[in-house]
């Protein structure tokens, strides 16, 4: 045991420092490998977690505003290279590296964690069929994301040139490197957040393209925040990322995956004077269809009007015939209306003049003034009246007096004579 008492004597926390002097100055950057284990993501925004491989473990740190520069994210069973700076933290005598870089330890590793995230979105359906929209036959605007300088937008401009010219709204991001993903899906955020109010109208298209690469310089496409954007887009998307042999996990979420941009462009819009071609053409077989209906239909109408003949030979017919069935007609009300015109002369001559019916009755009516030889009789008469009147409901205006009796009879309704003023006269006449 060792009792050498003229070793300095430090407090923890002045060891701590050492130490952490002694480790920062030894070590500046370091380039560790190993694979990520129980990565954790509190709320202050740093991400922890600790690097380890068959006999060893070391703890890591992700500064929050380191995160966003990374090219990739921290998951769990990543093998990945980091780089950084090697510090101690003295509140668990523990050293840790401080990340402020990360890449995928080898392509294998990346090929195994890019089949892993295809099985899970796959499985969250983000691949399905029915979720991909149709690409419109004729878009008027075509937003294009990409990098604004290189060959790729190049190629694009000018095969919508030579097919059909459009509007094209170009968003400049990053195609690879730190960053790139995040620009890419802010950029299809954006376009679908225009509106027709909008100072730039709302694309009907969008198109995601860059050229060929290896797998790194394609992995930003590779990337969930990009994949969930493409799904989320209420616009078309069309991808155009790499070579023909190039996959990435945009063109399966994708609503249309093209091999290069220069076809992307091909599948976007239609060949122009093809277009005009195929309507010269369709309007040609219109008016070969309409003239041979239109001659087809006037033969026919020839040979029905040889058919029916001549139109003034059947109507001339017809017209004769109605003449004679008008002069029949004629006829026949003439020979109606004199019978009828006989008959009423016959009946007339049985009828007596208003004038002289009246002046009968006033006749009868005087000589009921003076057929009676006393007062009584002529009481007893004016008795009958009065009970025909009853039975009749028609009452006349009466006078009497010795010998005489004298009867009115009149309607005051019509202030002249009705039936019933002469049915009621003549059933008196009976009684006198």
């Amino acid at each position: 045991m060792n009792t050498n008492t003229n070793n300095p004597v430090y407090s923890v926390s002045e060891f701590s420092h050492v130490i952490k002097k002694l480790v920062e100055t030894n070590f500046s950057y370091v380039r560790i490998r190993g694979e990520i284990s129980r990565p954790s993501f509190p709320g202050s925004g740093h991400v922890y977690f600790t690097l380890k491989d068959t006999d060893g473990t070391i703890s890591a740190i992700i500064w929050k505003y380191t995160l966003p520069k990374l090219s990739i994210k921290p998951e769990e069973g990543m093998e990945v290279i980091c780089t950084g700076k090697v510090t101690t933290f003295a509140g668990q005598s523990k050293y840790q590296i401080i990340v402020e870089s990360m890449e995928v330890a080898g392509e294998g590793a990346l090929l195994k964690m890019l089949e892993d995230r295809r099985k899970k979105l796959l499985q969250e359906g983000l691949f399905n069929q029915e979720n991909k929209k149709p690409i419109p036959y004729l878009p008027e605007r075509i937003g294009v994301i990409t990098s604004p300088s290189g060959a790729v937008i190049k190629d694009i401009l000018h095969r919508l040139s030579d097919r059909f010219p459009s509007h094209v709204y170009l968003w400049p991001v990053a195609v690879q490197g730190e960053g790139s993903a995040q620009q890419v899906s802010n950029a299809i955020n954006k376009f679908n957040q225009l509106t027709d109010e909008t100072n730039i109208k709302k694309p009907d298209l969008l198109i995601v393209a860059r050229g060929g690469g290896s797998l790194e310089d394609l992995w930003s496409f590779n990337e969930e925040i990009v994949v969930r954007s493409v799904f989320k887009s209420s616009i078309p998307v069309i991808s155009a990322v790499g070579h023909e042999t190039d996959t990435t996990l945009i063109d399966f979420v994708s609503d249309l995956r093209s091999p290069t941009p220069s076809a992307a462009a091909e599948k976007a819009v239609p060949v122009r004077n093809e277009l005009i071609a195929r309507i010269d053409e369709l309007n040609l077989r219109i008016k070969s269809s309409f003239n041979n209906k239109l001659y087809g239909n006037k033969d026919r109408i020839n040979y029905l009007i040889k058919l029916l003949g001549k139109p003034d030979q059947i109507f001339e017919n017809k017209t004769q015939k109605l003449d004679f069935i008008y002069k029949d007609f004629e006829n026949l009300f003439k020979d109606i209306f004199l019978e009828k015109k006989n008959l009423i002369a016959q009946c007339a001559q049985y009828l007596l003049p208003p004038k002289i019916l009246i002046s009968n009755l006033v006749s009868k009516q005087q000589l009921l003034e003076t057929k009676f030889k006393n007062f009584l009789e002529s009481q007893e008469f004016v008795n009958k009246v009065g009970g025909i009147a009853e039975s009749e409901g028609h009452h006349p205006d009466i006078w009497f007096g010795w010998g005489y009796a004298k009867i009115k009879i009149f309607t005051h309704a019509i202030n002249g004579l009705a039936e019933s003023d002469f049915i009621l006269a003549a059933k008196i006449d009976k009684i006198s």
